[in-house]
């Protein structure tokens, strides 16, 4: 989890208290990328032929990937997360993923009632999955179907973090889902940063490939890339990790660069090059259309699904699949990979998680998951709170979530709150259970620290123009995969396709004040963790009602197909 990372230098340097809370100063290294490496990468791809033949297969060849990602330990039945409103680039307006509601339709071509169930509010809302215990039968299911010789099993993004149980259990639980679920690898992800000290014990207890291009010497358990063999084909899965980190310190180029190097050797003497890059959808598709020798490109990080494989022009010519399978447990795409006498052809299928198998399958296997929680499960399922309304997080410009967190914050603290647009949620109906565990979900984990900012009028604008620059800002490799911030205390506006630093126009009070947020980053200074404040806020509330919902008023945005703020639960 990232919070307000910014990409753009600074004229002077961060004071103590801001460099805590905000990633200064990468953003001026994307021009070397465009003009250097990008041409590297281009001069490679010539060579090799984006998605081309490393040797002569024989047409028909068949391997079957079964891709999950971003399960944020939802073990147990829980609502899939469809965000009404999502704003990209202007420049990309109408490319996909950035639709929602009737408009992914639209821009998918096809409108399956299952996945419609993953992007429309009101009908994700009205279903429960069939938590790990119907995702494990299903993968179980297939394995057995489609036959071990042909079947991958692929883990990206954050499966072992974004809980309440991973932050009790130091990460174990994930490693023990992990197994039962049967990933025959993944790819380095937030446990890095949240549980540095055993990370490395948590790899090696793995015992399956964890893959990312780190910098050298950082972990001896983790790899750059792997190869398997299916059917005759040798695949090769690399693995990229998050550009934006807490742990990164390299500069975009330095990222990039080992990620290049790390697919072109992946890719000697390989059939079928598979990157899983847990880097955000936004840098995924930028990878896809530059990355040299790259058949098919997983994505993880941005929570995004995506009904079908999107097709990404490579630079070099020809298209590149990105896949984007969602998160919460909601499902997993089934993807047939076969040969044929112009390449790979992929066939895409998503199988969702909503507890349709039979209970004489899917139950064995749900008890063994609700084992891992059980020692916990008394303190993460405490009832704190009733919920007023529907709670909600996934926004672009905030949710009913955000409303209860910038009260809690602004409590005793003035009226003035800065939120980071965090895509991690937990939908609640009107009148259920608000646990420890909710609250622990809203920061992934993390034990985000509150803080204070001393902001005066420039300040906050500054800090929240490079905030929206980082979601809506091109080249994407400098998204970070969160939403627009949320300000509290102040009404703000939003000019979308207007230039960096002309994009919001924020009706601030003059003078210096100062603006709660809160922080995950390890350098943050110490403060009490967001989910105990929250948990305060609301014991001292028997009777909870909704304060207002953070916004903004965002101008020439009505017809952008992910903009339908009628969708919202209300």
């Amino acid at each position: 989890m990232t919070n307000f990372a910014i990409h753009r230098e600074r004229s002077a340097a961060p004071d103590a208290t801001r460099s805590c809370c905000f990633n200064i100063g990468r953003r001026r290294f994307v021009g070397a990328l465009g003009a250097g490496i990008a041409g590297a990468a281009l001069a490679g791809c010539a060579a090799t032929g984006t998605g081309g033949r490393r040797r002569s297969l024989a047409p028909g060849r068949r391997v079957e990937l079964l891709y999950l990602a971003d399960t944020l330990e939802c073990l147990k039945p829980s609502r899939p997360v469809a965000p009404a409103t999502f704003l990209g680039p202007a420049s990309l307006l109408g490319a996909e993923p950035w639709a929602t509601a009737g408009d992914v339709a639209t821009l998918a071509g096809a409108a399956g009632r299952d996945w419609q169930r993953l992007c429309i509010p009101e009908l994700a809302v009205a279903q429960q999955s069939g938590g790990y215990g119907g995702l494990a039968a299903r993968l179980e299911q297939l394995r057995e179907s489609l036959g071990a010789a042909r079947t991958l099993t692929l883990e990206n993004g954050q499966c072992w973090s974004g809980s309440g149980l991973g932050h009790l259990s130091n990460g174990r639980a994930g490693l023990d889902a992990s197994r039962l679920l049967g990933s025959d690898a993944r790819v380095s992800s937030d446990e890095r940063v949240l549980w540095p000290q055993q990370v490395e014990s948590l790899y090696r207890r793995f015992e399956r490939p964890v893959l990312g291009a780190l910098p050298a010497g950082r972990s001896a358990a983790v790899t750059p890339a792997t190869r398997f063999e299916r059917d005759g084909v040798r695949v090769a899965v690399v693995g990229a990790t998050d550009p934006h980190a807490f742990d990164e310190s390299r500069q975009l180029d330095a990222w990039y660069q080992a990620l290049h190097s790390s697919v072109e050797d992946a890719a000697k003497g390989a059939d079928l090059v598979v990157l899983m890059a847990d880097t955000g959808s936004g840098v995924a598709r930028w990878l896809a259309g530059r990355l040299p020798a790259v058949d098919l490109v997983l994505a993880a990080r941005g929570q995004d699904f995506w009904p079908d494989l999107i097709q990404v022009d490579h630079r070099s010519g020809g298209q590149v699949p990105l896949c984007l399978p969602g998160s919460h447990a909601s499902g997993f795409y089934q993807l047939s990979c076969v040969s044929d006498s112009d390449g790979w052809r992929v066939e895409a299928r998503f199988h969702l998680n909503d507890g349709a198998l039979s209970p004489e399958r899917s139950a064995p296997l749900q008890a063994r998951f609700d084992q891992l929680r059980a020692p916990y499960a008394g303190w993460l399922d405490r009832r704190l709170a009733t919920a007023p309304d529907w709670l909600w997080r996934r926004d672009s410009a905030g949710g009913s979530w955000d409303a209860l967190i910038a009260a809690a914050l602004a409590e005793g603290e003035g009226d003035h709150a800065l939120l980071p647009g965090l895509r991690y949620d937990s939908p609640l109906a009107p009148g259920e259970a608000i646990t420890r565990d909710h609250l622990l979900r809203l920061t992934g984990g993390y034990p985000a620290r509150v803080t204070g900012l001393e902001l005066s009028r420039d300040d906050l604008h500054q800090l929240v123009e490079r905030s929206v620059d980082n979601s809506l800002g091109t080249p994407l490799v400098i998204n970070n995969s969160q939403d627009l911030p949320r300000l509290s205390g102040a009404d703000w506006q939003l000019d979308y396709g207007a230039g960096p630093g002309e994009r919001s126009r924020i009706d601030a009070p003059a003078g210096t004040h100062r603006w709660q947020t809160f922080s995950a980053r390890p350098e943050a200074p110490p403060g009490e963790p967001l989910w105990q404040r929250m948990e305060r806020f609301l014991l001292d509330r028997p009777s909870l009602t909704l304060p207002p919902r953070p916004d903004v008023e965002a101008r020439y945005v009505d017809g952008h197909p992910g903009w339908h703020p009628e969708a919202r639960l209300t």
